[in-house]
C-alpha cells in the first residue's frame, strides 16, 4: 500500500488508498516508520479506503498510543459507510476521535 503522508506544522496527513488489511496495514507500517513523525498530530483521512480488517485496526491503536503518550492527538476523517460500521461494530468508534 502507498499513502501519501504530508506534514502541514505540527500535523501529519496519512491518505491510505484501498484496503487496510494485514499485508497493506504492515506496508503502511513501515512507511510511517521512515517518516520523522515522533511528536506530532496525526490525521487518517480515509476517503480512499474501502476496507479496514483488525490488522490495520491495530495499527491505528498503535499509532494513536505513540501519539497520546506524546502528548498528542490522532483522528480519523472521511469514513465511508462500511468501515464506519466496522469502528462501530468492534467499539472503535468510542476509541478513536472520528470526524
Amino acid at each position: 500500500m502507498e499513502a501519501v503522508i504530508e506534514k502541514n506544522g505540527t500535523t501529519v496527513t496519512v491518505v491510505p488508498e484501498g484496503r487496510l488489511d494485514t499485508v497493506t496495514s504492515a506496508a503502511l507500517k513501515e512507511q510511517l516508520a521512515c517518516c520523522e513523525t515522533a511528536g506530532l498530530d496525526f490525521v487518517f483521512d480515509f476517503e480512499k479506503v474501502d476496507y479496514i480488517s483488525s490488522a490495520g485496526l491495530r495499527l491505528l491503536v498503535a499509532v494513536q498510543k505513540k501519539t497520546r503518550a506524546e502528548g498528542h492527538s490522532m483522528s480519523i476523517k472521511n469514513i465511508n459507510p462500511v468501515v464506519r460500521e466496522v469502528f462501530r461494530v468492534s467499539g472503535f468508534n468510542k476509541a478513536f476521535t472520528v470526524l
